[in-house]
């Protein structure tokens, strides 16, 4: 759907005071969430290095079959993964808020460009894990049939 369906150019979007203070109130949730995700990725990052750097002999007897540099290795992915939609989220807080502050509707926009890119790279994201889950998922019927044989 391009743009130009959304909103017709001659009409201009009316943001009210009720939209103004959800927005805001977003805005202030959004940048915790970010917050506390760049913690979270400050924690999977110097969990990775540590399980990369030789934390072998830490490994419980249960998981010996799983090498702990591979699992630090899966952490750091996991993390940088995790960077963008968090990135996303603090330069929409951010801008958003600043916009509205300034009454600026370039930053605003710009906000909202960064909200489009949190969904976008999550459904892609998605789309990609939904197709990792069906392999996975039809290997392992290949091997149970292969098993029964």
């Amino acid at each position: 759907m391009e743009q130009n369906e959304l909103v017709p150019q001659n009409e201009p979007v009316i943001i009210n005071r009720e939209i103004t203070g959800f927005l805001k109130e977003t805005c202030k949730w959004g940048k915790f969430l970010a917050i506390i995700g760049y913690i979270g990725i400050g924690i999977l990052l110097l969990a990775g290095l540590f399980l990369i750097t030789g934390s072998d002999e830490l490994a419980l007897e249960e998981y010996n079959n799983v090498p702990t540099n591979i699992l630090g290795i899966v952490y750091l992915v996991i993390a940088f993964l995790y960077y963008f939609p968090v990135n996303y989220l603090y330069r929409f807080s951010a801008e958003t808020r600043k916009g509205i502050d300034e009454n600026n509707e370039e930053r605003i926009t710009l906000g909202f460009k960064n909200l489009k890119s949190i969904f976008h790279f999550m459904g892609i994201l998605t789309i990609v894990m939904l197709g990792i889950y069906g392999l996975a998922l039809l290997v392992m019927i290949a091997a149970g049939i292969g098993n029964l044989l």
